[in-house]
């Protein structure tokens, strides 16, 4: 991976987790509603991905701790929420010098791969607590994932981007700072589901998990 890459990568992540700090602050902020029907609300995590197995053996075996999600979700009752969610996860390793098959012969080389991923769901949640001081819920998100697959051999670069279907069926807890509140903790639990077949790739399948912030969007 080359060092300009690798230095937007950083800046990205680095962005991404100041907003998240940022919006952690506000969410202290107290509102004057309690109710959490017909709320437009925001939350924001940072996020790992572990690669299922068949994205361990073929591509990267390492979790990956550079993510985040973010999900904007309105509530229909106290109880259903729909909206959009996205977020953005980087997977990279660096394998051992080697001997590498290639068209027209053999390369003695570094392997390295780099792939990147950002959903685009449609998402659905349902909570079963609405009011109480620990929230539980179940979702799922459908739609698709842009995936950045870099390929380093040596000094030879594959590089392929592509749009693929995604589904994100997740569990979760909500945890208000305060009785009633509409802000507070978030916690969850996923599975990425993320068909992908190319470069001897069969799917980069991951569970994710991930903690951080939910708040509310006006009064």
């Amino acid at each position: 991976m080359n060092l300009k890459k690798i230095t937007d990568m950083k800046t990205q992540f680095r962005t991404a987790m100041l907003l998240i700090t940022s919006l952690f602050f506000l969410a202290l902020i107290p509102y004057n509603s309690k109710a959490q029907e017909g709320r437009l609300q925001l939350d924001l995590n940072y996020a790992v991905g572990i690669p299922g197995s068949s994205f361990k053996s073929d591509a990267i075996e390492k979790t990956s701790t550079r993510g985040w999600t973010a999900n904007l979700l309105y509530n229909i009752t106290s109880n259903i929420s729909v909206g959009v969610g996205t977020g953005f996860q980087d997977f990279y390793q660096k394998y051992p010098r080697s001997v590498y098959k290639m068209d027209g012969g053999e390369v003695s080389a570094v392997l390295t791969n780099s792939i990147q991923t950002v959903p685009l769901l449609a998402e659905f949640q349902y909570r079963f607590l609405p009011g109480k001081t620990v929230q539980p819920y179940v979702g799922v998100g459908v739609g698709g994932n842009i995936v950045t697959y870099d390929q380093y051999l040596g000094e030879f670069d594959n590089s392929k981007s592509s749009f693929k279907f995604a589904a994100r069926p997740e569990v979760g807890l909500f945890v208000p700072f305060r009785k009633d509140g509409p802000a507070g903790i978030h916690l969850f639990g996923a599975y990425n589901y993320l068909p992908y077949k190319m470069d001897g790739v069969d799917n980069l399948n991951n569970w994710g998990a991930g903690l951080g912030v939910k708040f509310p969007l006006g009064s």
